[in-house]
């Protein structure tokens, strides 16, 4: 062999030892360091028996989203409120998106929050003092659960799902609520209507007894959220911790997972941003984004034209696709919060 030939084939030997060197240390980096491909495309229901879903008022372009998930069970209309006389009031768009609808194969769930308007426009959000008006006697319930199943009969729904939320640790409150989803259930069942209720992660769950019959649905999201820093919506470990927590609650119960994320800015303010959004910035800004190992989310930082920074955490289909398979090998079911804004 000549020495010009043995030169060649050191040179390409050289080369290929620098190359699996470069490999070898990009493995090496943190998690949280971790180039992501945000063009990995699997279907999203991928391994989920039943699924259910939100759609929302304000955000109602979705027929791509919904043609998207096979095996869609159950969709929650989101989501009927409250004027200042504590009065069901449900938004036109939801009405006529449900009539749009009306036909799709799927159950079709009316959502009760215990959202007020204090003025035109503005809103109590989550308002407990609402629910201690609504729920602290038996005649004020009975009222309640009657207005309630004449909204959810008067539009066709298949079935009432209740997300009252910041009850926290006010357990006379949470008696009260418990005795009025007993109440609902009932009721709900003599006029053939399904009943699901939304619970939130921070509930004393070692001091409550909820009756038998509905389905639960547990909040497996705001892990971090606009009361934290940055971070991802939820963790494998959060999800295992919940649904170990909810081994007291009877019946049929299933675990919600939550799609996009947000954006925290240097200036203190926290915006929720949806997968788009996430997405769209990105382009503009031609930014590597990365993934967190823990949480599977992606994140990415940039600076805006008013050189404000920012930390941006979101969920994409290869997120909602760990946290779905920490529940389904636990042989629960999957609801997602929300559609709209989704890559899927």
């Amino acid at each position: 062999m000549s020495t010009i030939i043995k030169k060649r084939f050191i040179l390409i030997g050289l080369i290929i030892l620098a190359v699996l060197s470069i490999l070898f240390l990009r493995t090496k980096i943190s998690s949280k360091e971790v180039g992501a491909n945000i063009k990995e495309y699997q279907p999203l229901d991928m391994n989920i028996n039943s699924l259910s879903t939100w759609v929302v008022y304000w955000d109602l372009n979705l027929d791509n989203e919904i043609k998207s998930l096979s095996n869609l069970k159950n969709v929650s209309y989101f989501g009927v409120n409250f004027d200042a006389n504590n009065n069901l009031v449900i938004p036109d768009q939801l009405v006529n998106y449900h009539n749009k609808t009306k036909n799709n194969n799927y159950n079709k769930y009316i959502t009760i929050v215990n959202d007020k308007e204090i003025s035109d426009g503005k809103y109590s959000q989550k308002d407990v003092n609402l629910l201690k008006d609504l729920l602290s006697d038996a005649d004020s319930r009975k009222d309640h659960i009657e207005k309630i199943i004449d909204l959810a009969v008067k539009y066709g729904f298949n079935g009432i799902e209740i997300d009252y939320e910041k009850i926290k640790k006010d357990l006379q409150l949470w008696n009260d609520y418990t005795m009025f989803i007993n109440e609902l259930y009932k009721e709900s069942e003599d006029k053939g209507l399904k009943l699901r209720v939304v619970l939130e992660p921070d509930i004393p769950f070692d001091k409550l007894n909820f009756p038998e019959g509905p389905t639960y649905v547990m909040m497996c999201y705001n892990l971090h959220g606009a009361f934290s820093g940055p971070g991802g919506k939820a963790s494998s470990e959060f999800i295992k911790s919940l649904i170990e927590n909810t081994n007291r609650i009877p019946g049929k119960k299933e675990f919600a997972i939550a799609t996009g994320g947000f954006d925290w800015g240097s200036n203190g303010k926290v915006n929720s941003i949806t997968e788009a959004d996430a997405v769209s910035l990105l382009k503009k800004s031609n930014i590597e984004v990365k993934r967190d190992s823990e949480s599977q989310c992606l994140f990415f930082t940039y600076e805006d034209e008013e050189k404000i920074s920012h930390e941006i955490w979101y969920a994409d289909k290869t997120t909602l696709r760990s946290w779905t398979n920490v529940i389904t090998e636990k042989g629960y079911d999957v609801s997602i919060w929300r559609l709209g804004g989704n890559n899927f």
